[in-house]
């Protein structure tokens, strides 16, 4: 068995911005089978980077102004990790919407260089909570902490913390969300909802190359990914969520969990319960459901607990 002092379990956003926040030295452990594992609202990139690796990063920049007002948030800024681009024009209704971009001003993609190159690829399947430490076991290897901090997606998690014993099949797991699908631009209630302008081009990137490099400057597009702001409060056993059955065709639409309880209990609420030695970041440890762009409220709750 391998002990490392602390440990980070994931390689997405989340990673991304705790391990820059940290100034202890962490070992990174991270999956990459290059799949998608879905159920019901849940979707999710099983590779390194995650999601963020497809989506690409649009951002409120209302309520990223709002949380600059936070240290660290603001430090993550200032140390130019990531930055902000405007990406619709001042006349355009969805100005409020940037991209989040790296030092080249392309689309922010995680890379390995973001984490010092501290990554293990190896499928963390299962962890044990001991008196003194944690450990984590994969196919291949045991590991051992002091302290372990889980970024990995929702669903993930819930999988996780379920082939540890640590949830059980009657377990509820409930979550805020809303409705994201896509409409045409002259069907929009601007009072209502959030809404996204997807250009052809940016579709054909999509389906084709994979993903978008750049995002133009643009006033708006026929088609339009709208975030419904009818919040939804969901509730599902763990053993139902655990079928894996989502056959649905869900391109490039991503559900913005938030607010993930566990027999309504927030999930870092009830991991802390099991183990101080635990820490969870990801969508679900956001307090509410917001529509459109959720990274600026993710990084915000890492800066604000971490």
């Amino acid at each position: 068995m391998t002990y490392y002092k602390n440990i980070l379990l994931g390689s997405g956003m989340s990673s991304i911005v705790y391990f820059n926040l940290k100034n202890e030295k962490l070992k990174v452990i991270t999956g990459d089978e290059k799949k998608i594992l879905k159920s019901k609202n849940f979707y999710e990139y099983q590779a390194f980077g995650g999601n963020s690796n497809i989506w690409g990063g649009y951002i409120n920049f209302d309520r990223h102004k709002k949380f600059l007002k936070n240290k660290n948030y603001n430090e993550l800024f200032q140390k130019k990790l990531f930055q902000t681009k405007k990406i619709f024009s001042e006349k355009s209704y969805f100005t409020n919407t940037y991209s989040l971009v790296d030092q080249n001003k392309d689309i922010f993609r995680v890379k390995r260089q973001y984490l010092k190159k501290k990554v293990l690829f190896n499928k963390i399947n299962k962890i044990i909570i001991k008196k003194r430490l944690i450990e984590l076991i994969s196919n291949k290897k045991k590991y051992s902490t002091n302290k372990l901090t889980l970024c990995i997606g929702n669903l993930n998690l819930i999988k996780l913390l379920y082939k540890s014993e640590i949830i059980n099949s009657n377990d509820i797991i409930s979550f805020e969300d809303g409705d994201c699908t896509y409409v045409l631009n002259f069907l929009i209630d601007k009072k209502k909802n959030f809404y996204i302008p997807m250009p052809l081009f940016y579709i054909f990137e999509k389906l084709f190359l994979k993903k978008s490099k750049n995002y133009r400057l643009i006033k708006s597009s026929l088609i339009l990914q709208k975030f419904s702001s009818k919040i939804q409060n969901i509730k599902i056993s763990c053993k139902e969520l655990m079928k894996m059955d989502d056959n649905r065709l869900r391109f490039f639409l991503s559900n913005h969990i938030a607010n993930l309880r566990i027999n309504n209990i927030p999930v870092r609420k009830f991991i802390f319960k099991k183990s101080k030695k635990i820490n969870i970041f990801c969508t679900g440890t956001v307090k509410k459901y917001v529509p459109g762009p959720v990274i600026q409220d993710l990084i915000f709750d890492i800066s604000s607990n971490c």
